[in-house]
């Protein structure tokens, strides 16, 4: 098979082996309350990868079995949530923000030191922009021009598309946030108070 053709193969059996991981750990939380189980967390782990490189394919099958699954089912994978507020598909980063509200609600202290640095430091958004660019760009590369085929008014757009995508995470980061603040908010604001300090400090050693 050629790539093309072995890609279209894949992407259309996608759909079903999705469903499959949902079913399949709905199952297991029945008869395993554990949900940091190494299984659990390879499931969650796979469909998070998924999602990532097919979000058009597997849109619908994520807005169904998104109840199904509690937000303890990515309490280990936190770290790998906060990079898809950055992906370039608006489904996607909608859905990982909505998810990471929840998980401000059931469990605030494993995302609140991450948001509170991320709504009061610009520099670490555009950090994480810059590092996952090129993760995105080779993962849709299939779909885009080559550079040299690219005229000025596609880098004007590109731009544009980039700068969107920054907003487009700063405004997931303020909604979470704002989620902590109404719930936790004396904490919030000695997080936001620690970090200031840690900040305060490593400028005067500089």
């Amino acid at each position: 098979l050629s790539s093309l053709d072995l890609g279209r193969q894949v992407r259309s059996v996608l759909p079903s082996v999705c469903s499959f991981y949902f079913q399949m750990y709905v199952r297991k939380r029945k008869t395993n309350n554990n949900a940091d189980d190494a299984s659990n967390v390879l499931v969650t782990s796979r469909l998070l990868r998924v999602l990532g490189r097919y979000p058009q394919q597997l849109r619908t099958i994520f807005e169904t079995n998104l109840l199904n699954l509690p937000t303890i089912a990515w309490k280990r994978l936190i770290p790998q949530l906060f990079p898809r507020l950055n992906h370039p598909r608006s489904f996607v980063r909608d859905y990982v923000t909505n998810l990471l509200i929840d998980i401000a609600k059931d469990f605030p202290q494993l995302i609140l030191y991450s948001v509170v640095v991320g709504i009061t430091d610009d520099s670490k958004m555009r950090r994480i922009k810059s590092r996952d660019d090129n993760i995105w760009q080779r993962k849709f590369a299939s779909t885009h021009e080559s550079e040299d085929d690219i005229d000025e008014d596609d880098e004007e757009e590109d731009d544009i598309e980039k700068q969107e995508n920054v907003v487009a995470m700063q405004n997931s980061f303020r909604l979470i946030y704002n989620v902590l603040s109404e719930t936790n908010s004396h904490v919030v604001e000695q997080v936001k108070l620690f970090v200031r300090e840690i900040r305060r400090v490593y400028c005067s050693m500089g």
